[in-house]
């Protein structure tokens, strides 16, 4: 504004453009701007985003889905324990979102600091609460940096703010998924 602008009208948009952020940071900031879904329906929601049939013995780890209100930021995750025939079925198949293949680990580190699995970032409520059931921050890291494991992971939109994967932890038994949007 310049100097001529009567202060009247330079108070009012100071005040208009502090309402406005102040608006926008209540939306998008503290705890009471999170949405936290109890995960009740684990295997539809497993086969809605990987297409993938939800095992009858699967034995859920941890589960969360948080997002932001006004953003619409969050991510669902979804670890749980399956037996090694099904996990050796599913590494001899083709790989969910028309990949090609498996990639075996250890996970990009493009991809693995966007998955927070309830550990950290998005998912990791400060609120409290967080995921239905926690894992720790060890096995987090280790699923990420091992090379026992087998991923695939599709970025949805650009340097995956967008994006999924799905890890299969064969010397584990476990399953992890996370999809997210930031």
């Amino acid at each position: 504004m310049s100097e001529d602008t009567p202060p009247q009208c330079r108070r009012t948009v100071l005040v208009l453009f502090v309402l406005c952020g102040g608006i926008w940071f209540a939306g998008c900031g503290g705890p009471e701007g999170l949405q936290r879904r109890a995960v009740t329906e684990h295997g539809a929601d497993f086969t809605h985003y990987t297409g993938i049939a939800w095992p009858a013995e699967a034995q859920v780890v941890s589960a969360g889905d948080i997002w932001l209100d006004f953003e619409g930021d969050g991510e669902f995750h979804l670890v749980f324990d399956v037996d090694h025939a099904t996990l050796e079925q599913w590494l001899a198949e083709t790989p969910p979102w028309e990949q090609q293949k498996w990639k075996g680990g250890p996970v990009s580190k493009d991809i693995s600091w966007r998955a927070g699995f309830g550990i950290n970032g998005m998912s990791a409520d400060p609120a409290g609460g967080g995921p239905d059931h926690k894992i720790s921050e060890v096995e987090y890291q280790s699923v990420f940096e091992s090379k026992q494991t087998w991923y695939v992971a599709q970025d949805r939109g650009t340097e995956w703010q967008h994006g999924q994967i799905l890890i299969l932890d064969p010397e584990h038994n476990r399953v992890w998924f996370s999809r997210w949007d930031y």
